[in-house]
């Protein structure tokens, strides 16, 4: 009987190991967070709630010097009760690798590719949402364009991270 006992004590160790080992190998994950830094909570003169919902994190995978990654969608949800103006920013502004994030609304309007703006100069509009709705979602695409990126990269940067706020104002 003890020896059972120590069998499935063993094991459940074992698993309990496995599943440590798993959570802190996917925690060190190549990722970048992305933050929201909302400016206006509720304005007691109007009733305006200005509030937004951002993904957790963008994965552009490996990037080169001279390269660009994937353009990316990515969805915004106004969850407030008034029309906002969404503008992404880099919550460092000294990190340099980041600050070659590109923004754009639209990939092509009337038939033309729509230019991208770098970040902090690019600004949505995001209606409220409508009458029995929680949220009004939007879309942008972002790409990481280390083209005109000058500066050394001696060895490879693994797991770089910044932080990207989006400030939100009444519309």
């Amino acid at each position: 009987m003890q020896r059972i006992y120590r069998r499935a004590m063993f094991v459940f160790s074992l698993i309990f190991v496995m599943i440590f080992v798993l959570y802190l190998v996917s925690a060190l994950s190549d990722t970048m967070t992305v933050e929201a830094n909302i400016l206006t909570g509720i304005n007691e003169a109007n009733g305006a709630i200005v509030r937004v919902e951002v993904p957790d994190y963008l994965f552009f995978g490996n990037v080169s010097k001279g390269a660009k990654s994937e353009e990316l969608k990515i969805y915004v949800n106004n969850t407030g009760n008034v029309n906002i103006i969404v503008t992404p920013r880099l919550a460092n502004s000294s990190e340099e690798i980041f600050s070659y994030l590109y923004f754009r609304k639209f990939k092509i309007s009337n038939g033309t590719a729509v230019p991208f703006s770098r970040i902090g100069d690019f600004s949505f509009n995001i209606t409220k949402p409508s009458s029995g709705n929680s949220f009004n979602d939007e879309y942008f695409y972002v790409i990481l364009n280390l083209t005109n990126y000058n500066k050394t990269i001696n060895n490879n940067i693994m797991v770089h991270r910044a932080d990207v706020k989006f400030v939100v104002v009444e519309n």
